[in-house]
């Protein structure tokens, strides 16, 4: 049974205009029409009130999406994840400079495999160890099976091939292993570039933060996010495997621009991605890099703690100080060059100065705006400048309808009346 929803308040109420707002409308069933998505939720909120909260199209065929729907949320797994292990760091239990095989011993004496002439490949030591702020800015020199051979660098045609070889699972699955598991065969592979070195959007360096958390914390990372994030923020409807009797509010999976269903998995480089994992009889793999389900009102809530600094209705989950670390550029010069182009905080895409102008399909509102999104197209925008929170849910893949979403964000951003 899902829980009672709170009615949007008049725009106006919080500096919203009615007229603007209602464009959002127009676009959602636009893009249903051109089957950019086959349903959609929309939620925009300022000064924590929600302003905004419309469900269009299908859950299913024939099934009308409703706005208490449960999505998977896929890479928006991220960014909890990143809260936890900030947690942590809060607590004294660990420092981000400290090297990660301090408390996972396998991650010693990392090695970069280094392509020669002839295609040989020759193993070389790091400059350094990992470190956790490494993990979290996405500079550990990880990468995933399915970026394999879709980038220049040689590197891509390599580490990927030897994580598949090794049985390494870094796609969207839940098979009967758990994290442990799986962060044991990833501590034997080497490593893209030295760390620090190179940015690579990697599900394996989210997983190894997942377990240094389950370690220095000596519980599950399942119970350790509903027991310190969900919990106390009251998501009661975010889950890594919803309840047998929630499955019914799952949509289904549709290919965007074509409306057909989404069933099986599909390769991506030498990945397999598909909806299916929701439905996994295992129940032991919490991959808090791409495995939690959740409402549209329940992720709500959790970006709103982002905004308010860390605090939502009185309960404090995360000190001023860390959120404003994890939003901010923790890359330097380099950029989230295969999605967005934009700059990195700690598991979010930022918007510093002139990166992603309005022109771009992933400008944020502006700089200091910060935001992720998921592979079947559910995306947050938190933008501090204007107070507002805006999320999109929808259920393509391969982000199928993300330029789209874009276009609703802007036009909702647009509607800020300072």
């Amino acid at each position: 049974m899902s829980i009672t929803l709170p009615e949007a308040v008049r725009p106006e109420s919080v500096g919203m205009a009615s007229k603007n707002l209602s464009n959002i409308d127009d676009l959602a069933h636009r893009f249903i029409q051109e089957k950019a998505y086959r349903g959609v939720v929309v939620l925009v909120a300022r000064h924590g009130e929600i302003c905004y909260f419309k469900a269009f199209g299908e859950a299913d065929q024939d099934k009308p999406l409703k706005k208490d729907a449960v999505f998977r949320l896929a890479s928006m797994s991220k960014v909890p994840s990143a809260v936890a292990v900030m947690q942590l760091f809060e607590r004294g239990q660990i420092s981000l400079h400290e090297p990660v095989s301090k408390y996972l011993p396998e991650f010693s004496e990392p090695k970069v495999a280094v392509l020669e002439n002839w295609g040989a490949v020759r193993m070389e030591r790091a400059k350094r160890e990992i470190t956790i702020h490494d993990l979290l800015s996405m500079t550990a020199g990880m990468t995933n099976t399915w970026w394999y051979n879709l980038f220049t660098p040689d590197c891509y045609r390599v580490v990927p091939k030897l994580y598949k070889e090794s049985g390494l699972m870094d796609d969207l699955d839940a098979p009967n292993i758990t994290l442990e598991d799986n962060v044991k065969i990833l501590a034997r592979m080497p490593l893209i570039a030295h760390p620090g070195e190179m940015f690579d959007y990697s599900n394996n360096s989210v997983e190894t933060l997942c377990r240094l958390v389950e370690v220095v914390s000596g519980v599950d990372f399942n119970r350790y996010l509903q027991e310190n994030i969900f919990e106390p923020l009251g998501m009661r409807e975010t889950w890594f495997f919803p309840p047998e009797e929630e499955l019914h509010r799952v949509p289904a999976a549709f290919w965007a621009g074509t409306g057909e269903k989404h069933v099986e998995k599909h390769p991506l480089g030498l990945g397999m991605l598909g909806p299916d994992y929701t439905f996994s009889p295992h129940k032991t793999y919490f991959s808090g890099a791409a495995g939690l389900h959740g409402t549209t009102y329940d992720y709500f809530r959790f970006a709103q703690m982002l905004l308010n600094k860390g605090v939502l209705e009185g309960v404090r989950v995360l000190s001023r100080a860390s959120v404003e670390l994890m939003t901010s550029n923790q890359i330097g010069d380099l950029t989230n060059w295969q999605l967005t182009g934009n700059k990195w905080g700690y598991q979010l895409d930022i918007q510093e100065g002139v990166n992603a102008p309005p022109g771009s399909l992933h400008y944020l509102g502006g700089p200091g705006a910060y935001s992720w999104q998921g592979f079947w197209s559910t995306k947050f925008v938190n933008n501090p400048a204007h107070d507002t929170v805006i999320m999109t849910m929808s259920t393509p893949g391969f982000d199928g309808a993300l330029p789209n979403n874009l276009r609703m964000i802007a036009a909702a951003a647009a509607a800020v009346e300072d």
